[in-house]
């Protein structure tokens, strides 16, 4: 009795390894994502994007031939902006990744982002195989933000408008594929479906992922902390593992402030639109130019400041940055002006 306990156990163990070892993430670095002023990797531009999604799953990186083997060890392949084409046997993989249950991010650029001058860009490099899959990439170039009009999807909870910086629209060519953000124009910029068992998830442009960060000497962008680009990006990774759909915004959103309330000439309270920790140091975190704080008290989403000297008539600066919610995203710098009049 006591033997086959334990082999029930050690199944247990290895089925439940085995599920937490296919919840990985992998992105491709092998078709040139470093080329030009590009920098889509896990350590570069889209460093942000993996530490986000470490959060849920396990991340890798590779620059290896992508094999169905290969594969196989994942749940989603994210293929940000490629530069080399795929060969015949790598397009055949990741087809196959996907109809036996695997999900796939496609990141494109605008037409003719041929960043090592090899003759290919993203659009073309996609568009050899993804037409099997019930969409292509359009060879055009198009800039837009705030891109707002967003369809109910379960890749858009909690995505109100994301941008596009030249980058390139979607053609449906099949039912199984379906619009999840459209451009003014009626194009779409962002697209999700079904093929055999799995998922994918298509976006025209590299640029809303990318965090500044990369290669010195390299043109790089923070458009990760635009809009909800992030939003969108987490959500599309986590449906493509999970088949769930999900509201990242809680997650990944820093905390902004959102109003400010005089109370008395010697207090000031400060809310947020998220719950903060309570770890403020005043003058860093927090500070009144010309006001000396003596007490900082945090409960919930509100931040109250008690002042050491108080308030004259006047006008007041409020400066707050790296004020942290509770999953750690910290606040940006915020400068906001208020007068205060004594009764």
């Amino acid at each position: 009795m006591y033997k086959r306990s334990l082999i029930v156990v050690l199944i247990l163990l290895i089925l439940t390894i085995t599920v937490v070892l296919a919840a990985g993430v992998l992105f491709d670095a092998g078709h040139a994502q470093t080329a030009g002023n590009a920098d889509w990797t896990i350590n570069g531009a889209y460093s942000d994007f993996a530490q986000t999604l470490k959060r849920f799953f396990s991340v890798e990186q590779t620059s290896n031939f992508l094999t169905t083997k290969l594969l196989n060890k994942y749940s989603v392949l994210v293929i940000p902006e490629p530069n080399d084409p795929f060969s015949i046997e790598e397009q055949r993989a990741i087809l196959q990744f996907i109809r036996d249950g695997g999900g796939v991010f496609f990141i494109a650029d605008h037409v003719n982002s041929d960043r090592n001058g090899n003759g290919w860009d993203a659009v073309s490099i996609f568009d050899e195989f993804v037409e099997k899959l019930g969409f292509q990439f359009e060879r055009d170039t198009r800039s837009e933000y705030p891109a707002e009009y967003v369809e109910p999807s379960p890749i858009t909870q909690g995505v109100k408008k994301v941008g596009e910086w030249a980058g390139c629209t979607i053609k449906i060519l099949r039912k199984n594929v379906k619009p999840a953000i459209r451009l003014y124009t009626g194009q779409i910029y962002v697209a999700y479906g079904r093929y055999g068992k799995g998922r994918f998830v298509a976006i025209g442009d590299s640029s809303p992922f990318d965090d500044g960060t990369g290669t010195p000497g390299k043109e790089l962008y923070d458009g990760w902390q635009t809009g909800d680009d992030s939003v969108i990006a987490i959500n599309s990774v986590y449906w493509l593992a999970t088949g769930k759909a999900t509201n990242s915004s809680v997650y990944v959103i820093p905390p902004r402030m959102v109003k400010v309330d005089v109370v008395s000439s010697n207090k000031v309270v400060i809310y947020f639109d998220k719950e903060i920790k309570p770890f403020v140091i005043p003058g860093f975190n927090v500070s009144i130019l010309r006001v000396k704080i003596k007490k900082v008290s945090v409960k919930g989403k509100a931040l109250t400041l008690i002042l050491r000297n108080p308030l004259k008539n006047g006008n007041y600066v409020l400066i707050t940055r790296d004020i942290f919610d509770l999953y750690g995203n910290p606040s940006p710098m915020t400068v906001i002006h208020f007068k205060y009049r004594g009764k």
